[in-house]
């Protein structure tokens, strides 16, 4: 792909509206703003001047600068040294030397170098970080997207498979433990299919002096590839699965099975290494340190110092049960159909360090889906014309499952937050990634326009209280939106929009066998050759193969239907996933709390990127929060996270809680707090949040009643 390198590079630019600066990345369209007291100046600068890797540099004639909501920051002396940190209400000052300040949980990643003394104060949802002897500040910024550095090429052959996936490593920045952060990870090399095994020479491998042995069958080299890619090891063929150093070994075939062993191992090495790291940079007080340190024996200044090999046989001598309560919960479990063609998904899937599983055998049954038939009559029996479908004659009866070519089935179930599928069929309770849509997260078009474009399309004029959907998306402050709303679009009119560049279609409406209804008749998606559209949720009636369709003709994900579906509950969807789409929760993400909380929304499924996501969240990683009140004056709240592409398994989060000042890993629930009515009201204020209260799914901005 030809992209002009500086076209991909973060923009600091003067704010269009205010004054202070703006920074995009015009790969992940993600923005954030810097406030000034007055209209500043800006000029290049060289990002190697930053302490920490920046993509791109901007000198900022300014006295002060101001966040736009409170972010955590960190100050280090020109030697790397933690001098100073923000993570709390509160206010701190350094004398004047050479400093540099990272933010922590923004879109793109920020720090700033300083010349000068620095006062950082506190100012209720914001944070100001003023000047002395000093009018400059060098704004560093950074793109959190990841390029594969090239492409390997392997045969079928267990053995080539083997040697072309045991380059994955090679992405590592660092093979300490501060591997665990997601920007020192680097994306893997792409691993495609030909006729004989080609490494190109610029993929070196890291020497880590780790091996993982399995037989040279691919549902035993499947199921490792993130293991082996996070800690750099040689996948090589062996009689039994193991992985070892130069003088020790641990086996990776446990009571429970080859895979589940497998599973284990990452999630106990990624746990330790992110409790070891908070010796390193980032000394920060993590939860989860705490925890491990309250349940084993084990001294991580010195482990910290060990190299990788000597750190795995450290954390693997401490059995998992002793720590597994303290793994976050995992982001992604896919099932990987063994066949040598889905081998190029592996490297995303490592990139993502999802728990990989073969299914050994895809027992498709009718089953599948009869259950969400079965709801779908229940409720709609004796009212069938109200299921969200076209009233013309059908093929089938009017609650019977999918006619689609496409084998139907469920996978086993998975303890993660998301589940994925790759290979042929239709996967009931996961999403559908395809290869191709991975390679589409690649084949970005860095644009110009800082606004996100969100269509929302109504054909059915019955359909129309969802429709108040365009007034959802948008309504974040510090974001530009530009949002269309149609209705009643024809064939062609419905063909244009779907060729233009928009980042959002949200369909409201009619899809039958033929297509997705339009005024004049249908559009089917499977005939078309170019859609620009990124993502889209089709909310009608059993549109998986609609669905499926916009994908294979350009779009990165969608959210589709396996069936038919109540227009009642479906408008009830609508509205959730907007909301939860606007505040930055990708597609996957959005399903998976739509099947917890929404009545039909197990009928609901991503096919494509399903890590896509419309625009980031304010504090970083998407969350949701739990309320119970045990007690009149008291509240327990808990918080559940939902790591994205922007910020992945192995990022820190900080609820911005009065009186807690405390990080956590990312993903799952983080932590459980007794709170004032002040406090949770102050915290679930702040931004717009998913809110669970007397067992309903509520939004912050709504409630009223707390």
């Amino acid at each position: 792909m030809n992209v002009d390198p500086d076209a991909t590079r973060p923009q600091i630019r003067p704010h269009p509206s205010r004054d202070g600066i703006q920074v995009t990345d015009p790969i992940q369209e993600t923005q954030f703003s810097l406030l000034t007291p007055d209209e500043p100046g800006i000029d290049d600068c060289d990002p190697d001047e930053f302490y920490f890797p920046a993509d791109a540099g901007a000198t900022v004639r300014t006295t002060a600068v101001e966040t736009p909501y409170f972010v955590p920051l960190w100050i280090r002396d020109a030697e790397g040294n933690t001098v100073a940190e923000v993570s709390d209400q509160e206010s701190v000052s350094v004398p004047p030397g050479r400093y540099n300040v990272e933010l922590a949980t923004t879109q793109v990643k920020l720090q700033f170098a300083i010349e000068g003394g620095i006062e950082v104060t506190s100012m209720g949802d914001t944070v100001r970080i003023a000047l002395s002897e000093t009018d400059r500040i060098h704004v560093g910024a950074r793109s959190v997207h990841e390029q594969p550095a090239a492409t390997v090429t392997t045969t079928e052959q267990p053995e080539d498979l083997m040697r072309a996936l045991s380059t994955l490593g090679s992405a590592l920045k660092t093979t300490s433990c501060e591997r665990s952060f997601p920007s020192l990870r680097g994306h893997p090399p792409l691993v495609e299919l030909g006729d004989r095994l080609d490494v190109p020479d610029s993929i070196a491998a890291p020497e880590t002096g780790v091996g993982i042995e399995v037989p040279p069958i691919e549902e035993y080299i499947y199921p490792v590839v993130p293991l082996a890619y996070y800690t750099g090891a040689r996948i090589e063929p062996g009689p039994s699965p193991r992985i070892a150093g130069e003088d020790w070994s641990f086996p990776l075939d446990g009571d429970d099975g080859f895979e589940a062993e497998v599973e284990r191992v990452l999630k106990h090495v990624f746990l330790m290494d992110c409790v070891t790291r908070t010796e390193g940079y980032y000394e920060v007080d993590l939860h989860e340190r705490a925890a491990v340190e309250s349940l084993v024996d084990l001294d991580f200044a010195d482990v910290y110092e060990r190299p990788l090999s000597e750190q795995l046989r450290a954390y693997l001598d401490v059995p998992f049960d002793a720590v597994a309560e303290v793994v976050p919960k995992w982001k992604l479990t896919a099932d990987v159909r063994p066949d040598a063609a889905n081998v190029s998904a592996l490297p995303f899937l490592a990139n993502e360090l999802a728990v990989v599983r073969c299914p050994h055998s895809q027992e498709t049954r009718d089953e599948a889906l009869q259950e969400l038939t079965d709801q779908v009559e229940s409720f709609f029996r004796n009212n069938p014309e109200a299921l969200r479908r076209s009233t013309r004659t059908q093929t089938r009866s009017e609650s019977s499952p999918s006619t689609a070519t496409s084998e139907i089935f469920r996978p086993e179930p998975a303890d993660s937050i998301e589940q994925a599928y790759v290979g042929e069929g239709l996967p009931v309770g996961a999403s559908k990634m395809t290869v191709d849509a991975y390679y589409r997260r690649l084949e970005f078009e860095p644009t110009t326009d800082p606004q996100i474009q969100v269509a929302v399309v109504c054909n059915d004029q019955e359909m129309t209280d969802e429709n108040v959907v365009s007034e959802i998306y948008g309504t974040r402050d510090w974001i530009e939106f530009g949002i269309e709303a149609h209705e009643q679009l024809t064939a062609m009119e419905m063909r244009e929009l779907l060729r233009s560049e928009i980042d959002f279609l949200h369909y409201i409406g009619h899809v039958d066998d033929e297509g997705i209804r339009c005024a004049d008749g249908y559009l089917d998606t499977r005939h078309l050759s170019e859609v620009n559209v990124s993502a889209f949720l089709l909310n009608a009636c059993d549109s998986y193969e609609q669905g499926r369709g916009l994908v294979d003709a350009g779009a990165m994900a969608g959210i589709a239907t396996v069936t038919d579906i109540v227009n009642e509950a479906a408008t009830s969807v609508g509205h959730t996933a907007a909301k939860l789409l606007n505040q930055g929760f990708s597609l996957a993400a959005t399903v998976s709390i739509i099947k917890e909380y929404e009545q039909i929304g197990h009928h609901y499924l991503v096919v494509g990127d399903a890590s896509a996501s419309i625009v980031e969240n304010q504090s970083g990683t998407p969350h949701r929060v739990v309320v119970d009140r045990p007690d009149p004056s008291e509240y327990r709240v808990s918080i559940y996270g939902y790591p994205s592409l922007s910020t992945p398994m192995g990022t820190v989060f900080s609820p911005v809680i009065d009186g807690i000042n405390r990080f956590y890993m990312n993903s799952g629930k983080m932590d459980e707090y007794e709170l004032s009515d002040e406090q949770l009201r102050s915290f679930i204020y702040k931004q717009d949040l998913p809110v669970e209260f007397d067992g309903a799914l509520r939004w912050s901005s709504e409630l009223n009643d707390i």
